[in-house]
């Protein structure tokens, strides 16, 4: 009993310091003149309203998904500061805008053309470095998966725009943190992975805009995977997958209740009814038909190939290559269907994108570029689990002895 309080206790000293440090977060950078990013704020509109063409998205996008709504929400209200607004709910109803706390200080020193470099920097930094350090930690082929897994879902489009690439960061630095922990960590401290999960969820909630929150679950959910399979010898892993999982789902759904209960506590007025309205046009409101929707996820797929001259009918001619040299490197050496049993929790962490957008229709048809990018959260598993389950000791044995009969004759 005694253990159970603890553990209680200790997800509410998280959230609660949580909170604390958004909050403090968001009332720094608001703390920041008006002034002082005013001259930026207006050479950035300036440069945007001078190149306004962006081949990368679908025309049909909200407001909030390009910079200048970015840029627009952080212009003072005449009745309400910018902070005020946040914890209101006027700004983006149930959403914190946390990502303000680093555009407002970005604003001081930088426009928006200099901003998308230095992201574009911070993005390829991380994520060359999350791929090192899978390399170095789990397997080298693990590493590389990683990265191709990434550089498939040509996130070159996004890496420089501030508003959708907060999730990317998230996961970036999630994988950091969780190969820095030693071997005794994965083997004893199952309530500390609860806690960082939960941790995940909640700084998603607060930095995210609705765009692809659920890739911030399953990446960090597969390198949990690989490290229980390397440390626990994969003892107990669809029971950590399945409890990290649950914590993700509390400390992103905690956070947005926690605003809520401020605007509350601030306003006196409970603007729940608007939010779940907002969450639920956002979601569902969906009036786009099934062919609607073939044809948008085409066009996208289109849109992604056609910058390199790479059609549809390339794409499956690559396809069914990678699919024959898989079933020659299957049927050369793979591991009894008995041992497969073992990587079925990076099946369910693959389908968790699906199950994300089943729930939010709307949300992925009517932002088709990043539903195609958070997919990275269903490829990545996906091809460790194709990979995991060939015996690739025996491949080797095999091709070597192959290569020396050649050489022989």
């Amino acid at each position: 009993m005694k253990l159970n309080t603890h553990k209680f206790f200790s997800f509410y000293k998280l959230h609660f310091l949580l909170t604390a440090l958004f909050l403090y977060l968001l009332f720094a950078a608001n703390w920041i003149p008006e002034e002082r990013i005013l001259e930026h704020s207006n050479l950035s509109l300036q440069f945007l309203s001078e190149n306004p063409k962006n081949d990368y998205y679908p025309s049909d996008l909200p407001p909030m998904d390009n910079e200048s709504g970015l840029l627009s929400s952080l212009t003072p209200n005449p009745e309400y500061s910018t902070l005020w607004n946040t914890l209101l709910g006027a700004d983006q109803g149930y959403r914190w805008n946390g990502m303000q706390t680093l555009l407002r200080p970005l604003l001081v020193f930088f426009h928006i053309g200099q901003i998308r470099y230095l992201c574009a920097v911070a993005f390829f930094l991380l994520l060359f470095g999350a791929a090192w350090k899978i390399g170095t930690k789990l397997s080298p082929g693990f590493g590389f998966f990683f990265l191709f897994s990434f550089l498939w879902a040509d996130i070159l489009p996004i890496s420089y725009h501030l508003q959708h690439v907060g999730c990317f960061f998230i996961v970036f630095f999630a994988i950091l943190l969780l190969l820095v922990k030693n071997p005794v960590f994965w083997k004893e401290n199952a309530h500390g992975l609860t806690l960082i999960f939960y941790g995940i969820g909640a700084v998603t909630a607060f930095i995210d805009s609705m765009t692809i929150p659920v890739i911030t679950l399953a990446i960090p959910l597969t390198i949990v995977f690989l490290s229980i399979q390397k440390y626990r010898q994969g003892s107990g892993s669809f029971k950590s997958v399945a409890l990290c999982t649950f914590s993700w789902g509390l400390g992103y759904l905690f956070l947005v209740f926690t605003k809520w209960l401020l605007t509350v506590l601030l306003t006196g007025k409970n603007l729940f009814p608007e939010y779940a309205s907002r969450i639920s046009e956002e979601c569902f409101s969906s009036i786009h038909s099934l062919a609607q929707l073939k044809q948008l996820y085409y066009e996208n797929l289109n849109s992604f190939l056609s910058p390199a001259g790479f059609g549809m009918k390339n794409l499956l001619f690559l396809t069914l290559i990678f699919v024959g040299i898989y079933m020659i490197l299957f049927f050369t050496g793979h591991k009894s269907p008995g041992g497969y049993a073992a990587f079925l929790p990076l099946i369910y962490i693959g389908f968790l994108p699906f199950l994300f957008y089943l729930l939010t229709p709307a949300h992925a048809l009517l932002h088709t570029g990043t539903t195609f990018r958070g997919l990275i959260g269903t490829l990545y598993p996906f091809i460790l689990f194709f990979f995991c389950i060939l015996d690739t000791q025996r491949i080797k044995q095999s091709f070597h002895a192959g290569w020396k009969l050649f050489w022989r004759n």
